[in-house]
């Protein structure tokens, strides 16, 4: 079965450590703990300088591919209802995620998602069920669908705050969504199994 590439390898670890190379944590370098991560041959929680929530957050990142189910490459989009999606009951100030209506970009975020008690919306634009790297290419994850799908949502009366966070391989469009939105762009990363890291310490522990 050919798998549907996730971007696992796209995960910036390294930047979220302190790279401090104290020794602390019982390796001479972060990168040789960072490793040890990987592997599971080591834990977060070694590294001083990590919060509670910021060690989970690596333990979740580390086993993103564990967590995210293996997803079969299809040769034709797999559409999903575009919409809004609630996630752990946000409230006006929770974080926007903007991403598109594939089925198997719905099912990874989802999977994401559930790790944490961290509330979140999430506007999945009608990208003809094109995963975001293919939306790109293919032109169907826009400005303007992104711009239409926020008013029709209704999400300028649900939420105090104007941002949002799109996918980092939609970073091309950060200047025009925020000159057509009125919204600040948070340029989020390329893998979603990156986000508990992302968002560190403000990744909750269910």
């Amino acid at each position: 079965m050919l798998k549907t590439n996730l971007y696992f390898d796209k995960i910036d670890f390294c930047k979220y450590l302190p790279q401090t190379n104290c020794g602390e944590c019982g390796f001479s370098k972060c990168n040789t703990l960072l490793e040890q991560l990987k592997t599971n041959e080591a834990k977060p929680e070694s590294c001083p300088y990590l919060s509670e929530n910021m060690a989970y957050a690596f333990h979740t990142a580390v086993n993103a591919e564990r967590i995210i189910p293996e997803m079969e490459l299809m040769q034709l989009p797999v559409p999903a209802e575009p919409g809004l999606v609630e996630f752990n009951m946000p409230d006006r100030n929770s974080i926007l995620l903007i991403s598109g209506n594939s089925e198997l970009t719905q099912l990874a975020l989802s999977a994401v998602i559930s790790t944490t008690a961290k509330p979140f919306y999430a506007l999945f634009v009608d990208t003809r069920g094109n995963t975001i790297d293919m939306a790109m290419i293919y032109g169907t994850f826009t400005e303007d669908r992104i711009r239409d799908m926020i008013e029709e949502s209704g999400m300028r009366k649900k939420i105090d705050h104007r941002e949002m966070v799109i996918p980092g391989l939609a970073r091309p469009l950060e200047n025009e969504i925020m000159r057509l939105t009125g919204w600040h762009v948070n340029v989020g990363p390329v893998c979603c199994g990156e986000l508990p890291l992302h968002f560190g310490d403000e990744w909750i522990i269910p």
